[in-house]
């Protein structure tokens, strides 16, 4: 008889769960889908001190220094770009590189795909004006 009784309730006990547990899991995969769907593509990526170091050079070396300063800090060819990060998406700081506009010559041309995503990586994670900078105007 305790034989029967731990099988039904076994049974029992597996039925009882068996519909909250799937539920839960069908909840779950339908947040992580929206969520999923909600973040842009690659919005997470981890910018890596070799490349920000790359990028630093290649921002000194194509000649974006010469308009708008050693680390972006802004001169009277160029506004600072201290915190363009903050102002502008990475479509729009891509397509500031490319296209120019606003004075500044287009770039889309002369960079390969790689060195503009680099740069724009690079430009995005700069929202935080310096200790001492002067303000963007």
């Amino acid at each position: 008889m305790t034989k029967d009784h731990g099988r039904i309730l076994g049974e029992h006990t597996a039925e009882r769960w068996r519909a909250p547990v799937g539920r839960i899991l069908l909840a779950a995969a339908v947040a992580m889908a929206a969520m999923s769907a909600w973040m842009p593509e690659g919005a997470v990526h981890a910018f890596s001190r070799k490349k920000r170091a790359e990028a630093e050079i290649l921002f000194r070396e194509k000649g974006c220094e010469h308009c708008h300063g050693v680390d972006g800090v802004g001169t009277e060819l160029g506004p600072s770009l201290n915190t363009v990060g903050k102002r502008l998406s990475k479509a729009q700081i891509e397509q500031q590189i490319k296209d120019g506009g606003k004075q500044m010559p287009a770039f889309g041309d002369v960079l390969s795909q790689a060195e503009v995503k680099n740069l724009v990586d690079y430009l995005v994670h700069k929202k935080k004006a310096p200790k001492g900078a002067p303000k963007a105007s």
